[in-house]
């Protein structure tokens, strides 16, 4: 007969750690509360109620299945704003260092009744030195003045016997902080989009300068989802990333490539960062053609940009690491010298990018309206059509940190103009942007640029070498080689806890970040 397992686990809930909002004068309040009973704590505007206490005690816990641990009594706190301007926090656990049972045995949900629910996630999913449970939030003055959590935690039913005896606790943080402190990127990003409804001619000035709302249906790869983008000649999309200046796309729903799916910002560089082949491989090193691959995965480009690389005698990761060295420009694995020593991505900046799922489809049609439009475009990205060779296949996504812009980003970007307002320009192929009947279409676009072709992502499935870039004529077009020199624009999406601590986001007064 099989011994069913019992653990006990002491789960300590020790609240709070609060930045005082009185004025602009702050002081740091660390408390630790002992005691079963409902608990008070007022500290400036911000008041926390502990309705059960301080603590949770699983007492001869057992694994259990999630439906389970969902019966059980959740911790509950309520965080109430007693002044009469806005408080900024965001909650987030803190693990004590003595724990001997590792988190990754542990699964938890967190509810608000403003209607936010975490599901069922593992407290591992969280990031470990942050392990930021609630991303930051505002709590308004007036009437709705508070917020309840509740917050169950229990032992998953597959843990296993290393499990037995041991002891986990974690405090939960609540941190309030006056919004020089910083203001989650992705929030305010939202918070000053325009609904998608609203048209961009008849938006005020300043409107014009912020994201819009983007619905999009599901996809071979996605579900339906909703994004946050910048559009217009010049919209207010500048940050200070990498010291130098960078552009916001958007904000996206993305996974980062272990199922965990959050939005997050996606940025790309002003300026390019050289001009490069995709892939110069031959079919003495790895290609179907002597005009080089278009499978991102184990492009060359790709092994530039990204970290993990730096054992290729070439390339490998140089823009990553800030290196120099030579890289690959040219047919039949030429070569060039680059030097990516001030250009290339420093520390801090390096360690606010998140691993990312990429989506590597292309397509096959793209010359017509009836599938050569941003949303076609979109739908492609997402997709499962490659180039499809029975000995070498292409891959449909890619786990990263460092990517290219997509088609249908530079086609989202417009807002048209006078002659073609922005509902002409998304009802036109982007194949033909480049004609002097849609100039509104690419003049009117931030992505947009004259000076040098602009490299994609996207594959045409066609054939094993060709990829679509934007033209410095505006147009979107394959190369016949991935092996043709293009401008290489890098983009990435930061992690979801950034903050945006200073600036408007123009050209002359950019965001700053803060990781």
């Amino acid at each position: 007969m099989t011994r069913k397992k019992y653990i006990t686990i002491s789960v300590a809930i020790i609240l709070i750690s609060i930045i005082v909002l009185i004025g602009t004068s702050y002081a740091l309040l660390t408390m630790t509360i002992e005691g079963d009973k409902k608990i008070s704590v007022t500290a400036g505007i911000l008041k926390v109620d502990f309705t059960d206490g301080n603590y949770i005690n699983l007492d001869n816990a057992a694994p259990v299945t999630d439906k389970q641990g969902l019966k059980t009594s959740p911790y509950t706190f309520t965080i109430i704003n007693t002044g009469n301007i806005n408080a900024y926090y965001h909650v987030s656990l803190e693990e004590e260092a003595t724990n001997t049972l590792t988190h990754n045995y542990l699964k938890m949900r967190l509810t608000n009744d403003k209607g936010y629910d975490s599901g069922v996630v593992y407290v591992s999913d969280y990031e470990a030195s942050e392990m930021e449970i609630m991303s930051e939030q505002t709590l308004e003055p007036g009437e709705d003045n508070k917020v309840t959590y509740q917050l169950w935690m229990w032992l998953d039913y597959n843990a296993d016997n290393s499990a037995q005896g041991k002891e986990y606790k974690s405090k939960i943080v609540v941190t309030s902080y006056d919004r020089k402190m910083g203001t989650n990127a992705v929030q305010l990003v939202k918070s000053k989009s325009n609904e998608e409804s609203l048209d961009y001619n008849s938006a005020t000035s300043e409107q014009q300068k912020e994201a819009w709302v983007h619905s999009h249906p599901a996809t071979e790869q996605t579900e339906a989802l909703t994004d946050y983008r910048y559009i217009g000649a010049d919209p207010n999309n500048y940050v200070e990333f990498n010291d130098e200046l960078w552009r916001i796309i958007g904000v996206f729903t993305v996974d980062d490539g272990t199922g965990k799916v959050e939005e997050r910002l996606k940025i790309i560089r002003n300026e390019s960062i050289g001009i490069y082949s995709w892939d110069n491989k031959n079919t003495e090193t790895g290609a179907e053609s002597a005009y080089g691959k278009n499978n991102w995965t184990d492009a060359r480009l790709n092994y530039l940009l990204n970290p993990g690389h730096e054992s290729e005698s070439v390339g490998g990761s140089l823009y990553w690491n800030s290196g120099s060295g030579t890289c690959y420009n040219g047919q039949n694995n030429a070569t060039t010298n680059c030097d990516f020593t001030s250009t290339g991505l420093k520390e801090e900046a390096r360690n606010m990018i998140g691993d990312t799922l990429w989506y590597l489809g292309g397509t096959l049609s793209y010359t017509s309206a009836s599938n050569g439009l941003a949303s076609h475009w979109y739908s492609y990205e997402r997709g499962t059509t490659v180039y499809n060779s029975s000995t070498s296949p292409s891959d449909t996504s890619f786990v990263g940190k460092v990517g290219l812009m997509y088609p249908s980003d530079y086609g989202y970007a417009t807002s048209g103009g006078s002659t073609k307002e922005r509902n002409a320009c998304l009802n036109k192929e982007l194949y033909n942007w480049g004609s002097s009947e849609f100039s509104d279409c690419k003049n009117n676009d931030w992505l947009y640029e004259s000076s040098y072709a602009q490299w994609t992502l996207s594959p045409r499935a066609s054939y094993s070498d060709s990829v679509f870039y934007v033209s410095s004529s505006g147009f979107v077009y394959y190369t016949g080689s991935a092996y043709s020199s293009n401008g290489v624009r890098p983009v990435a999406f930061l992690k979801s806890n950034i903050k945006i601590v200073d600036g408007d986001g123009s050209s002359s007064n950019p965001y700053i970040l803060k990781g």
